[in-house]
């Protein structure tokens, strides 16, 4: 089974995805290990270049037409992911994962969001400046929903486009590991 987790800057991704992973026995793929893995199934340069791609700003697309990225630059990690999908129990974050594994059997994906505040407060106990805060979410936030629409041509967080939508400054991350749990027991 592979779980994605899509989240905001601050949401507390990272946290709950080390909890559930150890919680469930699942293996988490951070970038570094989705990378081994591709090289592991003879796709290591497409992955990387897939991971490492920053798409170009959106008045450039515009100009010149090409709004997306096309079916040959994610066919290599629609193959990726499925051979995970194969081959065990994984969680990964973010990485278009819910997009390219979506109504696949033993897939689940999450998205986590909160307001503001929390989010803030959050990246400011982990040493982030208060000055500087505000200015991070937004440019990490930004550059997640370019990169996914670039490959995916979705809005990323939009609701109809994961199983589970969470706002962790309601439930806080423990509780929302506890949900996800639930859900993955209790799904169709």
């Amino acid at each position: 089974m592979i779980i994605s987790v899509g989240r905001q800057t601050g949401a507390g991704g990272r946290e709950l995805v080390v909890k559930l992973a150890k919680k469930l026995g699942f293996e988490y793929l951070d970038q570094d290990r989705l990378l081994k893995k591709a090289d592991e199934f003879g796709y290591f340069e497409q992955a990387y270049r897939f991971y490492n791609e920053t798409p170009v700003n959106s008045l450039l697309q515009a100009i010149s037409g090409n709004e997306m990225a096309d079916e040959q630059s994610t066919k290599f990690i629609k193959e990726i992911y499925q051979k995970l999908l194969e081959n065990g129990d994984y969680i990964i974050m973010g990485r278009c994962a819910n997009c390219f594994l979506r109504g696949k059997k033993d897939f689940f994906s999450v998205f986590l969001h909160a307001p503001s505040e929390f989010k803030k407060a959050r990246l400011v106990a982990s040493g982030i400046s208060p000055s500087k805060v505000a200015e991070y979410m937004s440019e990490s936030d930004n550059g997640r929903a370019r990169f996914h629409r670039y490959y995916t041509g979705e809005e990323w967080g939009g609701s109809a486009f994961y199983d589970l939508c969470i706002n962790t400054g309601v439930c806080g991350v423990d509780n929302a590991v506890e949900l996800i749990e639930f859900f993955i027991s209790h799904r169709l």
